[in-house]
């Protein structure tokens, strides 16, 4: 019995290369999400053709509602609307996985490459343990919290490459050539879907070599860039443009970065209500 987690993003899933395809309200964002799920299907059908029994998906674009439910077969569940991690909740994971993949990834912020950043907007680097990081590197941590090995990624080129710089032996499966920060060469979605799906059945039928990143003793400092949400954050924790966050696994680090988000997300928008 192999059971699988699958953590999903946008930006690096097929023929997606501008936000105007990639977040929700813009003109193009039908197309980014037909390409989701595109890559999503094959990714799953592929998975279940090598023997999977269960798959359980995070949506973690935006507001996590990118999936399309109808699509699914009965034995994946899909966790939508972003519930907000916590020291023993990460995301749905857990030990009795037998591996994360991460579909529609992309390089992290500062490396010039496509529809890159790090997590989100506001954050400028996440340095794990003296680690440059994005959210690539603090998903397949968290996964290591609980001793899940990141096995498989779908990004672009340089997501791919930034994921098997880290973790050697994972499999990466690139959808696009990253060739500046809104520009991409991208094969067909038909093409990606076959070999996408042929990656996934040769990593259940043939487990590969990496192992869980594991971190002892964590501490993740989120750098930020300058903005509203900086200068709330900075304001009420008395930070420079960082801050430092300790604790006995990484998830527990990043279940409190995200509770300190959540309390100055709530109040930005409540300001604005009052406006």
């Amino acid at each position: 019995m192999k059971k699988y987690m699958i953590r999903c993003d946008m930006e690096g899933v097929s023929g997606v290369v501008s936000y105007e395809q990639a977040e929700p309200g813009r003109p193009e964002f039908a197309f980014g999400r037909k390409m989701f799920m595109s890559d999503l299907l094959a990714l799953i059908d592929g998975l279940n053709a090598g023997g999977a029994s269960e798959i359980v998906i995070y949506d973690e674009h935006y507001y996590g509602r990118n999936i399309d439910l109808d699509m699914l077969p009965e034995n994946v569940t899909a966790i939508c609307g972003k519930p907000p991690y916590r020291p023993d909740w990460p995301g749905g994971l857990d030990s009795s996985f037998a591996g994360l993949i991460l579909l529609g990834f992309h390089s992290k912020s500062g490396t010039g490459k496509l529809l890159h950043h790090s997590y989100e907007p506001d954050i400028s680097d996440l340095i794990l343990n003296g680690i440059s990081v994005g959210e690539i590197g603090i998903e397949t941590a968290i996964a290591g919290d609980w001793d899940v090995p990141l096995v498989m990624i779908t990004a672009d080129s340089a997501g791919v490459r930034e994921a098997q710089s880290l973790i050697p032996g994972v499999v990466g499966i690139s959808v696009k050539e990253s060739l500046s920060a809104e520009g991409g060469a991208c094969p067909s979605a038909k093409k990606n879907a076959r070999l996408i799906r042929e990656a996934a059945i040769a990593v259940v039928n043939d487990t590969p070599s990496s192992t869980p990143w594991k971190i002892a003793d964590p501490s993740l400092r989120v750098v930020f860039n300058s903005g509203s949400y900086f200068d709330k954050f900075r304001e009420l924790h008395r930070c420079g443009d960082s801050i430092t966050l300790h604790g006995s696994s990484v998830t527990e680090c990043w279940a409190e970065y995200w509770r300190m988000k959540l309390a100055i997300q709530k109040y930005l928008k409540n300001k604005l209500s009052l406006l």
